[in-house]
């Protein structure tokens, strides 16, 4: 079979396309002949070589979609979404080849209403988005939920999810057409940086009162903002770092009591990690829920994609073909 294999991280990285033996089915695992699987900020943090744990040579790709081939816990034929955790992709072999051995466990049924590009795009965003606002910002219905990012893949499933869960998702986004985007996407009110003050937006669309959460997938000093940008007493989740990983932080906020915390999605149990698929498998079902797709790539054309994700234009996810 075919598989993308890191052999050298670093920045570049030195990656390609080669044969590999399919994987022999084991129990407790499911052999799924993959269908699509994203390209995105933990695979391109691997291959640069700033995540520490891997060793090469490995085959990236920690979320993706296809079919079951042999389990014993899914009839052959059925469409799966992947959920990597923390080593598909990681500490082992993951999902850009054209078979995949996942963990029984850390597969989800993919509703009919899906693609499978849609599908492989359902899993790591979606967890990070419904357990970072049920555990870490306990969302309640009626609050006011800001966004940053909010037309990438992180901060689309942050957006719907919200929505879904009976929040008022503001989405706060960098130029006019990602206000479009946003604005289609159901977002409740959009803030567009480029032309609008965040402060001012946000004190006229609360009455002077600030946001009750704020939901920040790009880090660097937009999380400082944000903190601003939040009530005292409200609360302020971290969810990644794209615009940078260090962010001022103004004591005064802190004092006022709003709360910063973080939330990754990989350091999950899995009796939490189920919970969190099956919740997002029931709204997805129900048309709550659906990933936004930027672009489709072949196996061949991979650095394309990763191209894509640097140029940070993306709106929604980045998929390999597979």
């Amino acid at each position: 079979m075919k598989a993308i294999v890191t052999r050298r991280f670093g920045n570049p990285p030195e990656m390609g396309v080669e044969e590999r033996p399919k994987p022999v089915p084991r129990a407790g695992f499911t052999l799924v002949r993959m269908r699509s699987a994203t390209i995105n900020q933990l695979s391109n943090t691997i291959r640069k070589g700033d995540f520490g744990v891997p060793q090469a040579p490995l085959v990236l790709g920690n979320e993706g979609s296809g079919t079951v081939e042999e389990s014993d816990r899914f009839a052959p034929g059925t469409r799966v979404a992947i959920y990597g955790h923390s080593d598909l992709g990681v500490t082992v072999d993951g999902l850009f080849q054209e078979w995949a051995l996942v963990r029984d466990d850390r597969l989800l049924e993919l509703p009919d209403s899906l693609d499978w590009a849609e599908g492989s795009a359902l899993t790591v965003n979606y967890l990070t988005a419904y357990l970072a606002l049920t555990k870490s910002a306990r969302v309640q219905s009626g609050q006011s939920a800001l966004v940053s990012g909010a037309t990438g893949g992180v901060g689309h499933a942050v957006m719907q999810t919200a929505k879904a869960l009976g929040a008022r998702p503001i989405a706060l986004v960098s130029s006019t057409e990602k206000a479009r985007r946003a604005a289609d996407a159901g977002a409740s009110a959009v803030i567009d940086s480029s032309s609008q003050q965040l402060d001012e937006a946000i004190a006229e669309l609360t009455d002077g009162q600030g946001v009750d959460l704020a939901l920040d997938p790009v880090g660097g000093p937009r999380l400082g903002e944000l903190i601003h940008s939040v009530r005292p007493g409200g609360t302020v989740v971290s969810l990644g770092f794209t615009g940078g990983r260090q962010a001022p932080v103004g004591v005064m906020d802190l004092l006022a009591g709003r709360l910063v915390t973080g939330y990754g999605v990989h350091g999950d149990s899995d009796e939490e990690i189920a919970e969190g698929l099956d919740a997002i498998g029931r709204l997805a079902a129900d048309g709550q829920l659906r990933p936004v797709i930027d672009s489709r790539f072949g196996l061949d054309d991979f650095e394309d994609g990763y191209a894509r994700l640097a140029s940070r234009e993306a709106v929604g996810s980045i998929v390999l073909e597979l």
